[in-house]
């Protein structure tokens, strides 16, 4: 009974040893737990030779260099041409149509006549006057050589009286003359005659509209902008233009004019381009596409992703030589696709922050990634 307590508790005893020795870390190993631990963070830290190269607080990004380029964009809108002078020439008296001279589209030259009203009473009146000119004119001639021979015929008054009427009778052929050919209606400029309803003996109050001519010479196309595009309309700047009346033909032509205000309710302006029509292939009225290529400076031009808003409006990081970043303020300008023009402090080749631009604050440390070298890492 005494020996198989004995062995029972042999048997405890080395139990016991054996646990406190492995425990102890004495069997099989030159180490504790924490000593191998902190051996393993080191194994790590040395072989991750990324995590050597940037402070561990560093905010890693990629950058784009700035380029100063005029924006390339372009206004598209819709315009109407009309011709640069067009009017309906008016008859100045009333009268009986007594000749046509021109046709439906036809051209005439300023100065030709167009219709000519019946005008036999001012015939008879211009004879009349001219008679009488010719009569005071004869007597002003024997009146003056009386007197230039010192004849007691004629007096001084009597030669000045004379020389009074002459000038009366030359005014009333100057008015005579005038209301007979004031019934020749004339063409004021060049042009082309539109469709009328002319007729011979037909008859026209003073006033009524006889033709309409109209200069197509050149074409005003007249089209709306929006007010944001503004700051590239100027006198002269080239437009590309295309009617569908016309499909494929492209017309050149330069922006003539524009109001010097803003349409307070569609918050567009109004611009006028002229084209050139040698040929008369467009019509007044034809409908066009307009394209408005812009005319600004250079300006920088940034990736649309690297720029941030705060209350004070938009703003880029820009990294300086020691790669610190600085806050600079932007205006935007224009925007094409994934760039963006701005007005700002920067140069041609200054560096931007492009992705990772919301991590970035004043002064941080930056990691500047290279493309597709940390493809498998994230950023979260």
């Amino acid at each position: 009974m005494n020996r198989g307590i004995g062995v029972i508790l042999a048997i405890a005893v080395a139990f016991i040893l054996g646990f406190w020795i492995s425990s102890s870390g004495l069997i099989g190993s030159k180490n504790t737990p924490a000593q191998v631990s902190s051996l393993s963070e080191v194994g790590q830290n040395q072989s991750d030779g990324t995590e050597e190269k940037f402070p561990t607080n560093a905010v890693f990004v990629t950058v784009e260099d700035v380029q100063l380029t005029p924006p390339r964009s372009r206004i598209q809108s819709i315009g109407t041409g009309k011709a640069v002078r067009s009017i309906h020439v008016t008859a100045d008296v009333a009268g009986t149509v007594e000749k046509i001279h021109v046709q439906p589209n036809t051209d005439v030259n300023a100065g030709d006549p167009i219709v000519t009203l019946e005008r036999k009473t001012q015939e008879i009146l211009l004879g009349s006057a001219k008679a009488e000119f010719e009569k005071q004119n004869a007597a002003f001639a024997r009146y003056e050589t009386l007197l230039s021979q010192h004849s007691n015929a004629v007096s001084q008054a009597q030669v000045d009286e004379a020389r009074a009427a002459l000038a009366v009778a030359q005014a009333q052929v100057a008015e005579a003359q005038y209301e007979f050919d004031r019934r020749i209606i004339r063409a004021p400029f060049s042009g082309r005659i539109n469709l009328n309803d002319l007729t011979v003996g037909s008859y026209l109050p003073q006033g009524a509209e006889i033709v309409t001519l109209v200069d197509a010479s050149s074409l005003l196309v007249e089209f709306t902008v929006p007010e944001t595009s503004i700051s590239q309309i100027r006198i002269g700047v080239p437009v590309r233009l295309s009617t569908p009346a016309l499909q494929g033909r492209i017309f050149s032509g330069v922006v003539e004019s524009f109001d010097s205000s803003i349409d307070e309710e569609f918050r567009t302006v109004r611009v006028r381009a002229e084209v050139q029509n040698p040929q008369n292939l467009l019509l007044p009225g034809m409908t066009f596409s307009v394209s408005l290529a812009s005319s600004d400076n250079p300006l920088p031009m940034v990736p649309a992703v690297s720029i941030l808003w705060n209350q004070n409006g938009a703003y880029v990081w820009r990294l300086g030589a020691d790669d610190k970043p600085e806050r600079i303020e932007v205006v935007l300008r224009h925007r094409q696709s994934d760039n963006v023009w701005v007005e700002a402090d920067l140069k041609d080749g200054d560096r931007v922050v492009k992705d990772g631009a919301f991590k970035v604050s004043q002064g941080a440390d930056i990691a500047i990634e290279v493309a597709g070298a940390e493809a498998g890492r994230s950023d979260g």
